[in-house]
């Protein structure tokens, strides 16, 4: 499942025939070095006790910050702050299922991230976080949680974009945006209102009797990207159920 979802996941928006709305999140990494020994230092200085070397975010794991594979970890006291960690450490979240070197990690749903990926880490503005520097170049992670729960799952109510299966609250007026949300919150204040069950590529939205949902639907909603130079097309309709 897609939607637009923050890092750690956020939480996707769409606007009933109207446009879709971004999240922002950042995630980071830093590197450090070590006392390098002096080769014409004496015996009794080369005794002496020297301070350890600081332990890099990306010590033996690759040249690339998570690469493909690789695993991250949440960086205590820095919200939505990652470093890379081996797989096995037992503070590791999150594995890398796709690496860009290039592109933007925001709006999620323009990444090539799987539907299935639970959130996504900005490379370039995490490392620049962390090591206090200004943020060069482009690049994301795509990442999926280790253990659940998987809000890229369907129905887990996060995710690149909407799918089918998973549900969105809408509010009661025409053209109110709907989010989605985890569809095990139906019921709740702002839960789960609709459940996806068909989505229409590329439609035209047209009036009189056509119901591009052949009539199995209980609400339409329209999706548009956020620049859209012809107002008449929509990228995606999406049929939902009433829960």
């Amino acid at each position: 499942m897609r939607t637009n979802t923050g890092v750690g996941p956020a939480a996707s928006a769409v606007r009933a025939a109207a446009t879709t709305a971004a999240a922002a999140a950042t995630l980071a990494l830093i590197t450090g070095c070590g006392k390098v020994a002096d080769p014409y230092a004496s015996d009794k200085e080369s005794s002496s006790p020297t301070a350890s070397p600081t332990p890099s975010v990306n010590p033996s794991y690759g040249t690339l910050y998570l690469a493909e594979n690789e695993c991250a970890a949440p960086e205590p006291g820095k919200k939505d702050v990652y470093r890379e960690v081996p797989c096995s450490d037992p503070k590791a979240v999150a594995r890398v299922t796709y690496r860009m070197e290039s592109g933007k990690a925001w709006p999620f749903s323009a990444t090539s991230c799987s539907e299935t990926t639970d959130f996504v880490i900005d490379a370039p503005i995490s490392l620049a976080m962390l090591e206090g520097t200004r943020a060069t170049g482009e690049g994301y992670a795509c990442m999926r949680n280790l253990k659940p729960p998987h809000p890229g799952d369907p129905g887990g109510g996060g995710g690149p974009r909407i799918e089918v299966g998973d549900c969105v609250h809408s509010g009661p007026k025409k053209n109110d945006t709907i989010e989605e949300v985890a569809c095990r919150t139906k019921g709740k204040k702002n839960g789960a209102t609709h459940k996806i069950i068909k989505i229409l590529e590329d439609r035209f939205v047209v009036g009189g009797f056509s119901d591009p949902c052949d009539y199995k639907a209980d609400a339409v909603f329209t999706e548009n990207p956020m620049f859209d130079t012809d107002p008449a097309r929509n990228d995606r309709v999406l049929c939902g159920k009433k829960l």
